[in-house]
C-alpha cells in the first residue's frame, strides 16, 4: 500500500497534525491540534475520505479540533485509556499555560489499550507501541515505515516530563524501547520536524543523557 504523510503544523505551539493517506485516498487523523478549520479544509481541498482520529496523547494542544472532526467525518476517536483524566482536564491547562478559549471535549470511542493489536482501519494496519513517560498514556503509532511520536521523541529532543502526567523513569524505559526499533523507521514527531532513529540515536543528546541516567 502506497502511503503519504500530510503535515499541518497548527496553534500557537505548532503542533504537527498529520494525515496519513493511502492510494485510496483513505486518510487517518493524527493528533489533530487545535486548528479544525484549517484542518478540515485540508481534507475537503482534495476529497479524503477520512476512517479515524487517533491521538498519541491527551495534552489540549494535540486535541483542540478532535470534537469538530468527530462531528464533520462522523469518525471514531481513538485514545490510550491512561490519558482520558487528562483529556478531560484540557480546558483547566488550556487556561493555566496559554489563556486560550474553551474547547470541545471529545467521546474516546475506542481505547488504543483494550483494541485487538495491530490495530486495522479499512487497509491501514496500526502498530501501537505504548511509550509512557511524557503522559501515563503516551503511544507512537508505527504505519508501514512511518512512527508518529507525539511528544515522546522529537528531533533534537525528548518529551517534557515536567506537564500533568510525566514521569522522567518511564519516558527512559520507553526511549531505551525505541532505540532498538529499525534505525531506517521515519518519525513524525508532535512538533518541529521529521527524522529518523538512526538520526536521533546519533545526534539527539537528551536521549543519550537521559538513557544514560
Amino acid at each position: 500500500m502506497s502511503l503519504a504523510v500530510v503535515t499541518i503544523p497548527n496553534g500557537r505551539w505548532k503542533e504537527n497534525c498529520y494525515l496519513v493517506v493511502d492510494g485510496s485516498a483513505h486518510a487517518l487523523v493524527v493528533d489533530p491540534g487545535s486548528d479544525a478549520e484549517q484542518i478540515i479544509t485540508a481534507i475537503d481541498k482534495v476529497g479524503l475520505k477520512v476512517l479515524a482520529v487517533l491521538n498519541t496523547h491527551g495534552h489540549y494542544d494535540h486535541m483542540g479540533a478532535v470534537a469538530a472532526l468527530q462531528a464533520r467525518f462522523s469518525v471514531p476517536f481513538y485514545l490510550h485509556s491512561a490519558d482520558e483524566k487528562i483529556l478531560k482536564s484540557a480546558n483547566l491547562y488550556m487556561k493555566f499555560f496559554d489563556g486560550s478559549d474553551p474547547v470541545a471535549i471529545p467521546r474516546v470511542d475506542r481505547y488504543l489499550d483494550r483494541e485487538e493489536l495491530p490495530i486495522t482501519i479499512g487497509d491501514f494496519e496500526i502498530q501501537v507501541r505504548f511509550t509512557p513517560g511524557h503522559t501515563p498514556g503516551s503511544v507512537c503509532l508505527g504505519i508501514q515505515e512511518a512512527l508518529f511520536t507525539g511528544d515522546t521523541l522529537l528531533k533534537g529532543k525528548v518529551g517534557r516530563v515536567d506537564l500533568p502526567g510525566g514521569d522522567k523513569e518511564t519516558l527512559r524505559q520507553s526511549l531505551a524501547g525505541l532505540g532498538k526499533i529499525n534505525p531506517e523507521m521515519r518519525i513524525y514527531p508532535g512538533h518541529g520536524a521529521p527524522t529518523t532513529i538512526g538520526e536521533e540515536l546519533q545526534t539527539n543528546q537528551q536521549w543519550h543523557e537521559l538513557i544514560a541516567a
